[in-house]
């Protein structure tokens, strides 16, 4: 306004474009609430996306860990089968070499073949259901010994059973079926031929390869040539064909790697190797 005369002067009540811009469109300012309400939505929609992943990370590590200590509880469960029948963790760490080893010569995958070297271990946790007596009985089985006998694998099926961890889930699978026969003449279901699980074909030869290269309360251990011929006498009938012909295949290797975890026994613990299967032999 002029001091002098009371008039008001143009030039200094003058807007400025960007006023004049928001008189002329309203919508303007309520574009630029929206905009910097959006980024501050943007914002903490990717805090709290970080905040739930720290918590799914945090929840798959307990998940982890809690899984691990299963599966150690119940590897430790099948190490106190095999020290009741008389047996110590390296014929556990044997069988789960050899299985892997044939299933590896049959083409299986890599994968298949790690995990059955860890499941193939746990084959008869089950005995830890079966009383001393007749897990270390020297002479021959009665018919009703024979019968809890004959149970073992049911029951370690029923131990493993329920796991979401693939290497429990095929430890069952090899539990309930290793004493199954090509023929059907084995327990406890009396499958034929491919009705048995692969883990179960493969872990019968191996379990039998092992078991009769090793003294028993019942019996001493067979010379390798004997066991060869007995599983070639056996092929078609309590062994399947192919899982027979991978094993003769790679027999001269299945022997060193048994004279290796036979010399590692005495000065570690075998059954807490960990290691990677196709490089310890």
């Amino acid at each position: 306004m002029n001091s002098k005369t009371g008039a008001v002067d143009p030039s200094t009540h003058a807007e400025s474009p960007a006023a004049l811009a928001r008189v002329d469109n309203p919508s303007a300012d309520a574009a630029a609430v929206e905009a910097r309400e959006s980024a501050a939505a943007r914002a903490q929609l990717n805090r709290l996306m970080g905040e739930l992943q720290d918590v799914r990370k945090q929840r798959d590590e307990a998940f982890r860990a809690l899984e691990q200590a299963h599966q150690e509880t119940l590897f430790r469960l099948a190490r106190a089968a095999e020290h009741k029948d008389g047996e110590t963790g390296a014929h556990m760490q044997r069988v789960g070499a050899f299985a892997a080893m044939i299933a590896e010569a049959m083409g299986c995958p890599p994968d298949y073949c790690e995990i059955l070297y860890k499941a193939a271990q746990m084959h008869d946790i089950g005995k830890i259901g079966i009383h001393e007596s007749i897990l270390r009985k020297s002479g021959p089985l009665t018919s009703d010994e024979w019968r809890l006998m004959r149970e073992h694998p049911r029951i370690g099926a029923s131990i493993l059973a329920g796991s979401e961890a693939p290497v429990l889930q095929l430890a069952a699978e090899v539990s309930m079926a290793h004493h199954e026969h090509f023929s059907g003449a084995g327990y406890p279901q009396g499958l034929v031929g491919e009705a048995i699980p692969l883990s179960g074909r493969i872990v019968a030869l191996a379990d039998f390869f092992d078991t009769l290269s090793i003294d028993r309360c019942y019996r001493k251990a067979h010379p390798d040539a004997k066991i060869l011929e007995m599983i070639r006498e056996r092929r078609g009938q309590q062994f399947d064909p192919r899982v027979v012909d991978a094993f003769f295949g790679i027999v001269d290797r299945l022997v060193l790697a048994r004279e290796a975890i036979n010399a590692a026994e005495d000065i570690a613990d075998v059954t807490e190797s960990d290691g990677d299967w196709c490089l310890i032999f």
